[in-house]
């Protein structure tokens, strides 16, 4: 695994353990039919920036997006799902600044959108909760000859 999967992993590990709900997490990569089961999560990679620090190091900074989808079927209960989840979920995310180790910390502040949301083109049957997570990595530079 690389180091963005071993990060995203953790991130999906604490969603896990987020609520009375189970949330299912997406495999490695999504596919269609991961969405029958709500709520799940799904984590990538979304962007970034990289830097040299200096001729020995390279800080790279990106942004892993957290997706949690619940089922809109009854939009009073994907709220209360959404109510108890965030709050949960942020305090796991600050308890765990390194993700277990796998980056060098979180860069606060985390964003986050609720909204509805729809997946490969299906209808709008679902609410999304967003969290856009940067993440710093800290590389010592390496030359290959």
């Amino acid at each position: 695994m690389s180091i963005i999967d071993d990060a995203c992993a953790r991130i999906q590990d604490l969603a896990l353990a987020c609520t009375d709900e189970v949330v299912k997490t997406a495999p490695d990569y999504v596919v269609d039919d991961a969405m029958g089961q709500m709520p799940m999560s799904n984590v990538y990679l979304k962007d970034g920036d990289i830097t040299a620090m200096d001729a020995s190091g390279t800080k790279w900074l990106a942004s892993l997006a957290c997706d949690v989808f619940f089922n809109r079927t009854s939009v009073r209960q994907a709220y209360k799902q959404i109510h108890a989840f965030t709050p949960d979920f942020v305090k796991r995310l600050g308890g765990d600044p390194t993700l277990g180790g796998k980056v060098s910390n979180i860069v606060y502040p985390i964003k986050f959108s609720v909204k509805p949301a729809s997946f490969d083109g299906s209808e709008s049957v679902y609410m999304c909760v967003s969290f856009d997570i940067p993440i710093k990595f800290i590389f010592i530079s390496t030359v290959t000859p």
